[in-house]
């Protein structure tokens, strides 16, 4: 009987965090997005997600164990006191938000201890496999809008603003924000590096090293510098912890200063790159492209000789239009490093002040600003309102307060100081591969300082962030245990 509960435990899991991941990659896709699809991806994650929740509190012991159960419910109760004192803005919104945060921690997080680690093993690499086959259809399919410079911007029934291809100087592609896009984007080539180093096949290996070079493509085009700092950050992460285990010498100070010149190297590296397939592109590539596709309009044309003339100058406008938007964006860029974040982060302070201890909520942060402080840049600017702070940490002080926000890092830093020494230990195989997934992790929470990411978003870095430390902390319980 045991097995048998075991064993359906193993399927719903699974099935709930693949449902989940359908869910995050479709609230990140302006086609899935914009359609029907998305609300039963939404009831699927609901579903699978409570049925899962209701089958862990029956079998309660098998999960009481695992470090930060409690400060994760009591991050939860400090959105549920946010969302009551705030109550009279709106409370439907924020308890929406209670049961996302709940799935995330209890459903993406949460392991059962007494399974043996190689379970979750093949459950990561069936999750990690979907997510590679994504990213490089949907890389695939953006780096052919970029080509064609495709450009399609239209609004759904309820009223949003849907965005997709080559805009504004920068591949959106598939994607609802290039920004997001790169920080998945991110997380899959660390993926593909892993796998590639791990398989055994020449062919495969071809294959990684073929989905690596396209979907580093995608995010060069996106334009992110929130990408491109956490594929720096957490690729740089993963040379230095991997040089200081296999040791290039005896002595720790010269290991530790050439992992150091390794990390600089891959910085240069990556910046070089990045700056070279942009320029040699923009300047060769792309006019070779429009005129092609140029002539192959004009070739469809009944009417060459009145209409000719008019697709030349379509094309030149639309060529013309893009390098002004990019030069408007880098004109920007110029002007304030931060892109505006830091007038955000300053207005977001100044709200933080009026309610330091309990927060304004997610969902009634506008209203309550709108309220008390109306003159206060999120809300009085040329742009529209800001719901968002662009930093999660920053969001997290000004939904929930100094309570909210403790019990966040909190539960950060329990996360790290509990997995850090058994993945230390590890045996090397094994330690690659956990420095890889935390790596994958580190990337989400360096996007968490300019996106909203990890909490408040379903997004495909909420359930990385969630769903990785769960497979590493259960790795550290299993460590612990046996020794």
């Amino acid at each position: 009987m045991s097995k048998i509960k075991e064993n359906y435990m193993k399927v719903i899991e699974l099935f709930f965090k693949i449902s989940y991941l359908f869910l995050v990659l479709g609230t990140f896709n302006s086609y899935i997005y914009s359609s029907p699809i998305q609300s039963v991806l939404v009831k699927m994650a609901l579903l699978t997600g409570g049925l899962l929740i209701l089958f862990r509190m029956i079998q309660f012991k098998r999960y009481r164990k695992v470090p930060c159960m409690i400060l994760m419910l009591l991050f939860c109760g400090s959105m549920m006191f946010s969302a009551i004192m705030n109550r009279k803005y709106g409370i439907i919104g924020d308890l929406k938000w209670i049961i996302w945060t709940g799935l995330q921690f209890f459903g993406l997080y949460l392991c059962d201890v007494e399974r043996d680690h190689s379970q979750y093993k093949r459950e990561f690499a069936i999750i990690a496999n979907m997510m590679i086959l994504y990213a490089c259809i949907c890389s695939v399919v953006s780096l052919g809008m970029l080509i064609t410079k495709s450009t399609i911007i239209w609004d759904t029934k309820e009223g949003e603003r849907m965005i997709s291809g080559f805009v504004w100087g920068r591949l959106w592609g598939v994607y609802t924000d290039p920004n997001y896009a790169a920080v998945f984007t991110v997380v899959v080539i660390l993926l593909l590096i892993l796998f590639l180093v791990r398989s055994k096949h020449v062919w495969m290996k071809i294959v990684y090293f073929l989905c690596i070079g396209v979907n580093f493509l995608f995010l060069v085009f996106t334009d992110s510098r929130t990408g491109e700092i956490a594929l720096l950050c957490s690729g740089g992460f993963c040379i230095f912890m991997i040089c200081i285990r296999k040791g290039f010498s005896k002595k720790k100070t010269v290991s530790t200063g050439i992992s150091v010149i390794a990390c600089l190297l891959l910085g240069i590296v990556l910046a070089g790159s990045i700056y070279v397939v942009k320029t040699q592109y923009n300047q060769k590539l792309s006019p070779m492209l429009a005129e092609i596709f140029s002539k192959e309009k004009e070739d469809i044309k009944i009417n060459r000789s009145e209409k000719q003339n008019q697709a030349e100058q379509n094309t030149g406008q639309n060529v013309k239009k893009q390098n002004i938007e990019k030069s408007v964006r880098q004109q920007n860029i110029e002007e304030d490093v931060s892109s505006g974040r830091f007038a955000i982060w300053e207005s977001g302070l100044e709200v933080w002040k009026t309610a330091p201890v309990y927060g304004t909520g997610y969902t009634t942060f506008i209203p309550y600003t709108k309220e008390i402080l109306p003159d206060t840049y999120v809300v009085n600017n040329p742009q529209g309102d800001y719901v968002s702070l662009h930093n999660a940490f920053l969001n997290t002080l000004v939904y929930q307060g100094i309570i909210g926000f403790v019990i966040f890092i909190m539960i950060g830093l329990r996360i790290v100081m509990y997995i850090w020494k058994p993945i230390l230990q590890a045996e090397i195989s094994e330690y690659c591969d956990m420095i890889f997934v935390l790596a994958c992790i580190g990337a989400v929470v360096v996007s968490m300082f300019f996106l909203l990411e990890g909490t408040y978003t379903n997004s495909p870095g909420s359930f990385v962030l969630w769903t990785f430390s769960g497979y590493l902390m259960h790795y550290a319980c299993r460590i612990r245990k046996e020794n």
